[in-house]
């Protein structure tokens, strides 16, 4: 303790004038002076953002137009917006931003009535389709009498046209004709119908008047059903953020389905420019915020599913995806779809448990066990992955010769504390060079963190790392080819003030920073 401490300068200056001294006869704990960080001239300058009008909200975007960036705050960050990820548009905003530049139109012919010319029952009436580049013919269709000199026409079986299209192809026909299909010379009637004007994603029942060729008139009415489905450019969005709020699988306190709405609300302060990254990841790529998987609660396996559809089809549009929780068996079907695009991955896991362990209560799927059910399905690289944070208590000293044998090691979180964030980093970039230059998947469970910084978790463990060691962790990072990632485990019941949310919102950022840095060059799209 100080008693009566000086000023100071005199503090300084004792330390200056003399070696590593701890204290002094008087008590006086002598501050030995630290080198300021030597910080560049000025940080790297990139063109500045622009406000854009978009769907009636005003957005950041960059100069060339072509990302589309958070909404701005209005007068203040607690007035900017919470209801997605740092206010940036929702994956369905932004396709609604772009023109639609290819779709898939979908015919189904019904039949036909008040066709007042000559038939016989012995004709043969075709349905011919144009649109694109392509034609397609119906079957024979089947004739009936329905009176007063007019016919009726039946298509059974539902027989299913899908055409191709481009921007450039405006209109869609068909064709009534009879004789020999497309090579026939006579025609019933013929009717055109504006392609862009249809209903988008939806299956519409119409009936339409066919005109007769040689401008006669109309002569009949046609009934189809029509569906267009827009063709969604692939890779358009550079990272996909998506919620999975799923916690069917833990086995202690849940809650952490409720983490995702707390991500996103306690998310709001973020700004633009990250100082310690030097980037603005939210505006030098385009990421969206691709919404919640909409998972069942009431059976894992039948969840697990309906994850792994989600990251599949967001992956079809997203170069990457970072997925906020929800427990840690969401993990299990997330890399499931990310090794499916790029083949199996390194991990990279934060955590305070191995999450590698056997069944529970005969359940092999839980928060517990994803990186047990990746290794069993070859979804992991045979080399390369490392755990980090691992602490307290386990079931086991045989937990660590399971995970060992899987090609993960560990470090503990005393190893953190004891022999430094560089030393332990050195650690995980030497094992995942025996993969080969393997994809990572970098996997954050906020109870890496120790309860005093995150105590909004489901099972918090004493003595893990302190929030500066983990953002020191992950920047450290910057370079490996990361292709997926997530914070999971947030559950905000237990949380105080946001903090734990507002950790995980931070924590995400930065892992977009790495994602930002590498994407371009680490070979994987």
């Amino acid at each position: 303790q100080l008693v009566n401490p000086p000023p100071l300068e005199r503090l300084m200056a004792t330390s200056a004038s003399s070696s590593a001294v701890r204290g002094t006869a008087s008590g006086v704990l002598a501050v030995q002076p630290v080198a300021a960080k030597e910080w560049p001239e000025q940080h790297p300058i990139s063109p500045d953002p622009v406000t854009v009008e978009a769907g009636g909200v005003t957005r950041l975007a960059s100069p060339d137009g072509r990302v589309l960036g958070p909404m701005t705050p209005a007068v203040h960050q607690r007035f900017g917006g919470i209801a997605t990820f740092c206010r940036l548009p929702t994956l369905q905003e932004l396709q609604a931003a772009r023109p639609a530049r290819r779709a898939q139109l979908r015919l189904r012919v019904l039949g036909a009535r008040g066709l007042a010319n000559q038939l016989t029952d012995e004709e043969k009436i075709h349905a011919v389709g144009r649109a694109g580049n392509l034609e397609l013919c119906s079957a024979v269709a089947d004739l009936a009498t329905a009176g007063g000199g007019a016919f009726e026409l039946r298509w059974e079986g539902g027989e299913e046209w899908t055409f191709e299209v481009g921007e450039q192809d405006g209109h869609f026909e068909l064709e009534l004709l009879t004789g020999g299909g497309t090579g026939a010379s006579s025609s019933l009637g013929a009717l055109r119908l504006g392609l862009w004007a249809l209903p988008i994603g939806a299956w519409a029942r119409r009936r339409e008047q066919l005109l007769a060729s040689g401008g006669g008139g109309h002569c009949g009415e046609l009934d189809f059903e029509v569906r267009l489905d827009r063709v969604i450019e692939e890779h358009f969005v550079d990272i996909a953020v998506l919620g999975v709020p799923f916690d069917s699988g833990c086995s202690f306190r849940p809650g952490a389905r409720f983490g995702p709405e707390s991500i996103r609300s306690n998310s709001r302060l973020i700004r633009p420019y990250l100082i310690a990254a030097q980037q603005r990841p939210l505006i030098e790529r385009q990421v969206v915020d691709a919404g919640d998987v909409a998972c069942t609660p009431f059976g894992i396996d039948k969840a697990m599913g309906q994850i792994l559809e989600a990251c599949r089809a967001k992956l079809k549009v997203a170069r990457r995806l970072v997925l906020m929780g929800g427990d840690h068996t969401l993990s299990y079907p997330a890399i499931k779809a990310v090794s499916e695009k790029f083949g199996p991955v390194v991990l990279i896991h934060f955590d305070s448990h191995l999450d590698t362990f056997p069944p529970m209560y005969d359940q092999d799927v839980w928060h517990g066990s994803p990186f047990r059910k990746c290794w069993e399905e070859g979804l992991l690289a045979k080399d390369g992955s490392t755990h980090v944070g691992i602490r307290a208590s386990t079931y086991s000293p045989q937990d660590f010769h399971d995970s060992d044998a899987m090609g993960i090691a560990t470090l503990t979180a005393d190893d953190v504390h004891q022999r430094g964030v560089e030393a332990c980093l050195e650690v995980v970039r030497k094992r995942y060079e025996r993969s080969g230059g393997a994809p990572v998947y970098l996997s954050i469970d906020i109870d890496v963190l120790d309860p005093s910084v995150a105590p909004g978790t489901g099972t918090p463990e004493f003595g893990g790392l302190l929030a500066h060691q983990l953002l020191h962790f992950i920047r450290g990072l910057e370079g490996l080819p990361i292709v997926g990632a997530d914070v999971v485990e947030v559950a905000p019941t237990y949380d105080h003030a946001g903090i734990t949310a507002m950790a995980a919102a931070n924590v995400m950022v930065e892992q977009m920073a790495l994602i930002n840095r590498c994407m371009d060059a680490d070979g994987f799209g």
